[in-house]
């Protein structure tokens, strides 16, 4: 026979009060909570120690927070850039305007004489 635990002892590890549903009836909690539950099921959260969540979160947000100044501070710019290249591979000139336009700029106009230029619109 199991003797009872006297009262004096510490509770039994591991202690699952974290994982428990909230005793709350706010909807809101009970999101929050299941929240928290599908992140640390779906990453393996719960196997680590409070020490090596911390540590892996802090990893993950100072990844995210690069990642995402990358992007709006180079983005824009590296846009631009490959949009020139573009515009030369396709077009041959780095103007933005391709020869046909020109040509239909320069040769558009009755009787054959010259038409207005794109520059001029």
């Amino acid at each position: 026979m199991i003797p009872d635990i006297p009262p004096n002892c510490p509770p039994a590890r591991p202690n699952l009060k974290a994982f428990r549903p909230p005793k709350s009836q706010s909807k809101i909690a009970y999101f929050i909570w299941r929240l928290h539950m599908w992140i640390e099921g779906t990453f393996s959260l719960a196997m680590l120690e409070p020490w090596e969540k911390l540590l892996l979160l802090v990893i993950f947000l100072t990844t995210f927070t690069l990642l995402v100044t990358g992007i709006v501070r180079y983005l824009p710019h590296h846009i631009s850039v490959m949009k020139g290249r573009a515009v030369y591979y396709l077009w041959g000139s780095e103007s933005g305007e391709s020869p046909v336009l020109q040509w239909l700029g320069k040769n558009a106009g009755s009787g054959g004489k010259s038409g207005i230029a794109l520059g001029e619109l």
